[in-house]
């Protein structure tokens, strides 16, 4: 994911998944005992509390090693926490930078607003959260009763896992890898929805063992479950999926371990995480441990000592959607499960400008191809200008609306350099014969 704090704000506070029929929510974030009631009176759904950790102990071989505190909060008190969350754990640099990375991707629009798009998709998704910071599970107001059970059967399923795991320290060991925080971040929430599932089978007398076409068809149709959402529904395509994929994507890819692997499953996960995104759509790469490469950036030497504003990987997921975005889904479908890995850095060159390195690396050359030609169609989509001096089936390069840009094909590598501002410096990489151009 080119953007980690946005990682940190869409995935370390993970959001109900009412659009996904998933009606629950995970939410990492500290300080959150002084919301709401934190010894609520009479309340129907919190006193069936001990009733669901039974069960869902029973199904997971997860116990309770202590009382879960928990309590209520409204929307309005939501949205000043997340507010003032975002302004204690954010810098205002840091959000800076990861807007920057998601434009230059083209990945959202360039009026887009990280800061305010999150709270408001925040308060409008948000049906409950447990804080494994504090230990706490807080459910939204609401007047869904049956609802709300199956909510609580989620967070409780979150924390099962984090006292037998430390959630905290789980999705925290990864701060520095985007693409396997949101790999984590899946296991988090597709173990805690492929568990309600089973929850409610079981509550109905059934085997609690979710179907394949149970789970498929829970996730099957996105677009049509985000129209009663109006804060979702108008976000860019990036932003929907990222909100979506953990639940989506890390609730089949746990049915497909606890398939394989059965009561353990629970266990493994957590002990043995998978390393990136692939290996969440692609589980059978889970259990072959095959992990992404970090192919070698383009050389900087044109520029001196620039200044990094941003880095990161670019994982399968992050490609699959530029490919759905810009091309079609089928293409993403199509081409995005062939790559091996990729990375990214945003620095500034010598006049102060942003400049976007890029590479990818595919598994085969025949791959590398397709994505270089799907790749400069991306480039002239994503920019309102694309004037290119030179393009040939292994170079692209010219000029764009964000500055100059130059972009190889290298054997089974895509390489770009995009915003370039001095146009000495453009001609010197666009004429450079590198190592990589060597192969």
């Amino acid at each position: 994911m080119p953007a980690r704090a946005a990682a940190v704000l869409f995935f370390a506070i993970a959001l109900a998944a009412a659009p996904l029929t998933v009606p629950a929510s995970y939410w990492h974030s500290g300080g959150l005992s002084h919301i709401g009631r934190s010894h609520p009176g009479r309340d129907q759904v919190f006193e069936q509390i001990d009733s669901i950790v039974q069960t869902l102990s029973e199904i997971s071989g997860l116990s309770e090693r202590h009382k879960v505190p928990y309590g209520r909060m409204n929307k309005e008190q939501l949205r000043k926490f997340l507010t003032k969350r975002i302004r204690k754990t954010l810098k205002p640099a840091e959000l800076r930078a990861d807007e920057l990375s998601l434009k230059m991707f083209g990945l959202v629009p360039q009026d887009f607003d990280l800061k305010k798009s999150t709270i408001d998709l925040l308060t409008e998704q948000a049906a409950a959260f447990y804080d494994y910071d504090e230990k706490k599970l807080f459910l939204m107001d609401s007047t869904s009763v049956s609802g709300e059970i199956e909510t609580l059967a989620h967070e409780l399923s979150h924390a099962l896992a984090d006292q037998h795991f430390d959630l905290d320290k789980y999705m925290n060991d990864t701060n520095d890898d985007d693409d396997a925080n949101l790999a984590r971040t899946a296991v988090v929430e597709g173990q805690a929805s492929w568990l309600m599932f089973a929850y409610s089978l079981k509550e109905n007398g059934q085997n609690p063992q979710p179907t394949e076409k149970m789970l498929s068809d829970a996730f099957s149709d996105d677009s049509a479950a985000t129209t009663q959402y109006p804060v979702l529904k108008s976000s860019p395509l990036y932003i929907q999926q990222s909100l979506l994929f953990p639940y989506s994507e890390g609730t089949l890819f746990f049915d497909a371990v606890y398939r394989k692997q059965g009561k353990s499953a629970f266990a493994l996960v957590f002990t043995e995480p998978p390393a990136d995104s692939a290996q969440i759509m692609h589980p059978q790469r889970y259990f072959n441990h095959t992990k992404a490469t970090r192919p070698t950036l383009p050389a900087l030497s044109v520029f001196g000592n620039e200044k990094e504003i941003s880095q990161g990987d670019v994982g399968e997921f992050d490609h699959s959607i530029l490919l759905w975005q810009y091309l079609s889904h089928e293409q993403a479908k199509k081409l995005s499960p062939h790559l091996r890995g990729g990375q990214f850095r945003i620095v500034n060159d010598k006049t102060g400008s942003p400049v976007l390195l890029y590479a990818s690396e595919w598994d085969s050359s025949e791959e590398a191809a397709r994505f270089f030609a799907d790749y400069e169609r991306i480039l002239k989509a994503k920019w309102k200008s694309c004037t290119a001096s030179v393009d040939t089936p292994m170079l692209f390069a010219g000029e764009s609306d964000s500055g100059y840009f130059v972009t190889r094909l290298s054997g089974s590598r895509v390489t770009s350099v995009e915003g370039m501002s001095n146009v000495n410096d453009w001609r010197e990489l666009k004429g450079a014969q590198s190592g990589e151009d060597a192969e």
